[in-house]
């Protein structure tokens, strides 16, 4: 790094330069003609107004509409589990009928006599008449009485048929834990029937088993109506046989259509005709819950919905339930909604644009002249700081003069002219004058005396004119740094030395920085000359280098130090930093220092660091402070690009 430490000496001889050096020196630059590209402020401003309007009507609609889909989704899913339910719920419930009729079956006496002697026809007798009362009342289609080795004796509804071996699982069920075991069980002709199977016991003894059952297909009818749904019942053509089948529905007076799907069987439905993608959903056969979401294309309806397997009392899928909601509606709603929102949202925006429009017209000729009150108030930071310093150097002349006129008033050499005139009256016999009277013995005496004594008094003189000199000196430096700073303007773009530059914001401050002994530290690397404003620049670190000079005058500490650095940041960065050992800054007021008019000083107008950091942004850089807290100290670190963002540099 160069310039780490300079002597003071060194310091004061480069103050010392003259005027037409200094400015010589500023003139072995290159001479350019900067150029700054203004940017439309409407187009800066307007722009991004006009994306973030569409950006936020664009999610808010979106937002919306997602909102929307996802409410007929959850309703619709609840519409599936609440099918799951009731019809869980239903079965439970005439299961548990079932069961109340079985405990009065078992405990009819006429019917355990008959069965106990073994006759049938008594056994039809006595349980024919109840049958065709539950069957007219509860719906209740099957009535078996079973032999212990599960041999049907007698089915009720239908006498003829008897002697047959019971397998179902209900029954093995039943006849395993001894308990009533109940579940839905596919029939032969490709009908699910709720059985439930109960052990018949009399005086404690088993002597057989009762089952009754009944077809559900009234439940489907019953999950549409209550939940609003449609409900499609299919079964796997694997557990049924084509001719049973097509004689169930001869016997119940219904229609089917066998070879409607390959794999399939549609046995109940509350919708007037399936759509044909859900009919290949269906076919496809999944073992697990299935999300359906289609439009019938011949009624424009849409359909959101599941395909549940559907289990028997065994647990293995013998089909499955399709759950489906109609939600045409809900979706035309919702889309007629998003319209109107956003057609509102588009006047709304348009409204917004004009008053913006508008606004920003007459904002740019008030940002116009705050700009220029900032450059303003810079340059007035800086000719306060020169004549504040130039104030002060002027009254170290003004003691120096005084001191020279003292010395002057005072001089020896009053003595010396009255020694001169007694010589000069004792001219003739000066060797006798001085050898035997007694005031002539004192004079070579008297005029060593005086000898020395103007010696002395002319070194002091000396000193002082020296002293004189270099003050008036020290204002030449600091004017010419001044005036040549002053030739150009706030807003052009130049290629300087940020080296000297920093050297001329550290000469219009050093004269209070030394009366006020503030011990400054420069350690600078090499920079290459940057393009920037530098009129601007030197306000900012002119308004630094002030503020840490009070900082530390105001901490109390018997040392003031100050350090100003330079350095590299990245490839194409410069760091400045300004750093001192003065009173530091709060966590609290680090948020606030550089807003407009927030100062800790009585003195302070609370302009400086506002304006000096909107002209490090106006300078494609940045400023922050940091600090440990009251007592630390602070850094003000200055960041600006090696070449202004925004400009074009063109030389003559």
């Amino acid at each position: 790094m160069s310039n780490s430490k300079n002597d003071p000496v060194q310091q004061q001889n480069k103050s010392s330069m003259s005027s037409s050096e200094l400015i010589k020196g500023t003139t072995q630059h290159k001479t350019l003609q900067p150029v700054r590209l203004y940017h439309n402020l409407k187009l800066r401003i307007l722009l991004p107004l006009v994306v973030a309007i569409v950006v936020i009507l664009g999610c808010s609609l979106f937002g919306m509409y997602w909102q929307g889909r996802q409410a007929i989704d959850a309703d619709v899913k609840a519409r599936v589990k609440g099918a799951q339910r009731v019809l869980a719920n239903q079965l439970d419930e005439d299961a548990a009928l079932l069961m109340g009729f079985q405990q009065f079956l078992t405990n009819h006496e006429k019917l355990q006599e008959a069965w106990s002697s073994r006759d049938r026809e008594e056994l039809l007798q006595h349980a024919a008449p109840i049958y065709e009362r539950i069957n007219a009342s509860n719906r209740v289609t099957h009535f078996y009485f079973i032999d212990l080795n599960q041999t049907c004796f007698l089915r009720v509804h239908r006498p003829a048929q008897y002697g047959d071996t019971i397998s179902r699982k209900t029954m093995q069920q039943a006849a395993t834990t001894g308990k009533t075991s109940y579940g839905i069980e596919l029939g032969k002709f490709g009908h699910f029937t709720l059985r439930v199977v109960q052990p018949w016991l009399v005086d404690g003894k088993l002597v057989g088993y009762i089952e009754l059952g009944e077809e559900i297909e009234h439940i489907t009818p019953k999950l549409s109506e209550v939940l609003g749904v449609q409900v499609v019942l299919a079964i796997e053509k694997r557990c049924l046989d084509r001719t049973q089948w097509e004689r169930g529905l001869t016997i119940l007076g219904q229609t089917g259509n066998w070879d409607q799907l390959a794999n399939f069987v549609i046995i109940d439905q509350t919708i007037k005709t399936i759509p044909p993608a859900l009919l290949s959903q269906i076919d496809s056969g999944k073992r697990e819950n299935t999300p359906v979401s289609l439009t019938d294309s011949s009624t424009r309806k849409i359909y959101r919905g599941e395909i549940m397997p559907l289990m028997d009392a065994s647990n293995q899928q013998v089909g499955s339930l399709v759950v489906l909601k109609d939600i045409t509606q809900l979706v035309t709603k919702l889309r007629k909604t998003a319209g109107i929102l956003l057609i509102v949202g588009f006047v709304v925006g348009g409204v917004l644009f004009v008053i913006c429009y508008i606004y920003i017209t007459s904002l740019r000729n008030v940002s116009k002249q705050l700009i220029e009150t900032a450059h303003q108030a810079g340059k007035a930071e800086i000719a306060t700081s020169v004549l504040h310093n130039v104030g002060n150097v002027l009254n170290s002349v003004n003691v120096s003069a005084g001191l020279i006129q003292d010395n002057v008033l005072k001089s020896s050499a009053n003595n010396l002219t009255r020694a001169v005139g007694v010589m000069e009256q004792h001219l003739e016999e000066i060797g006798d004058f001085v050898t035997n009277d007694d005031r002539g013995k004192h004079l070579p005496q008297l005029l060593i005396d005086v000898s020395h004594q103007i010696s002395t008094e002319e070194d002091t003189i000396l000193e002082e004119i020296n002293s004189l000199i270099r003050n008036i000196d020290h204002i030449k430096a600091v004017v010419a740094s001044q005036q040549k700073n002053a030739k150009g303007t706030a807003g052009v773009i130049e290629e300087f030395s940020l080296v000297e530059l920093l050297e001329d914001a550290i000469n219009i401050n050093t004269a209070s920085m030394e009366r006020h002994s503030v011990k400054i530290t420069r350690k600078f690397d090499d920079i290459e000359p940057v393009v920037s404003d530098k009129q601007l620049l030197l306000q900012i670190i002119v308004n630094l280098i002030s503020n840490a000079k009070y900082a530390c005058l105001e901490s109390g500490n018997k040392k003031h130090l100050l350090t100003v650095r330079l350095k590299h940041k990245g490839q194409d960065r410069i760091s400045i930093e300004v750093q001192d050992n003065g009173m530091g800054i709060t966590a609290e007021n680090l948020t606030k220092i550089f807003a407009h008019g927030f100062t800790t000083r009585k003195e302070g107008h609370g302009f400086g660091l506002h304006s000096a950091i909107l002209a490090a942004k106006e300078l494609s850089g940045s400023l922050v402070a940091t600090s440990d807290g009251p007592g630390t100290g602070a850094t003000f670190t200055l960041e600006i690009p090696y070449q202004q963002a925004g400009t074009i540099l063109c030389t003559k």
